[in-house]
């Protein structure tokens, strides 16, 4: 807000609510006039390639896909291993959520446990993390991942956004990961793409870590259903291929430093051998919605035979 009073800029307004107090702090009565004369413009997708952050998004659907390194010149000091790792909003509710980072020195393991990658919406490969780590350095992080972007497309009723990591490609028989993230915003679901390519057999295991309050319960074999008591939007998240029944395991998740409070993450486990690919529709289900026909849009998705 306070950028769009300065700089005049209405894509900075997110709504078109008066200007929060913050504006008037800092720039006076003049930048509340500034703010209020401004229309907001509504949020659209956004590529931010130099901090590998893509913002998939349309009216009240927001996911983010995160591509970005370690950091500190391969050092990593407050990294996490996030490697390809999503977050999101559905009709204002936050449904998938970083975890935070909670605590730093007074409690290691807490440290540890919060950046490591179970603790992420993304993929494990035989229990190793994305990145190296050391019990006794809790602000270093190795830079094995390294993740990249093939391809970014943005239109208007599609967008699509591919990048790969090879924190795995150390192991004896190395697995590289790639996620596509496609975003059909005419029928209003996201579709995810894990395809892990290598050789040799392995465990593969693949999260979604749930905001805090969320009622998550398992739909059927293939699905877990996240609800908002609060205000009764729900998320969907389904299994295209097969793999083993999904399992909801605690977490935490901290909003401020020093603070937790208790949230679920889905995983779906499976062993066999590489390459794979495993799909994921991500399907809000709004308060006006019905679940059954919302579930119908993506029928034909389970039809097609991906190939590694």
């Amino acid at each position: 807000a306070v950028g769009a009073a300065l700089f005049e800029d209405p894509a900075l307004k997110i709504n078109d609510e008066s200007a929060p107090p913050e504006v008037l702090w800092f720039l006076g009565r003049r930048g509340v006039e500034a703010y209020d004369k401004l229309s907001a413009i509504p949020a659209v997708s956004q590529a931010f390639p130099e901090a590998g952050t893509y913002i998939l998004r349309d009216a009240d659907l927001y996911l983010l896909f995160n591509t970005s390194s370690s950091g500190v010149n391969g050092r990593g000091s407050h990294g996490h291993n996030d490697a390809l790792s999503l977050e999101i909003s559905a009709g204002g509710t936050p449904f998938l959520v970083d975890p935070g980072t909670y605590i730093y020195s007074a409690d290691w393991d807490e440290r540890h446990r919060f950046r490591s990658t179970a603790y992420h919406s993304t993929v494990i490969v035989d229990e190793a993390e994305q990145n190296t780590t050391d019990p006794n350095l809790p602000f270093v992080i190795g830079d094995d991942a390294s993740p990249r972007v093939i391809s970014c497309d943005f239109t208007l009723e599609r967008d699509l956004v591919v990048a790969e990591h090879h924190g795995y490609a150390r192991l004896s028989d190395p697995v590289i990961h790639r996620r596509t993230v496609e975003f059909n915003k005419v029928d209003r679901y996201w579709l995810v793409s894990d395809t892990m390519t290598g050789a040799g057999r392995h465990q593969f295991d693949l999260y979604f870590h749930f905001a805090p309050k969320l009622q998550v319960e398992l739909v059927d074999s293939s699905a877990v259903r996240a609800r908002d008591e609060d205000t009764c939007n729900a998320l969907l998240i389904i299994a295209l291929e097969e793999i083993d029944v999904p399992t909801l395991e605690p977490r935490f998740s901290s909003r401020d430093y020093g603070t937790k409070s208790p949230s679920i993450a889905a995983r779906w486990s499976t062993t066999t051998d590489a390459p794979i690919i495993q799909r994921f529709a991500i399907l809000p289900i709004g308060t006006n919605d019905d679940e059954a026909s919302r579930r119908s849009v993506i029928d034909g998705l389970r039809l097609d035979t991906p190939t590694p």
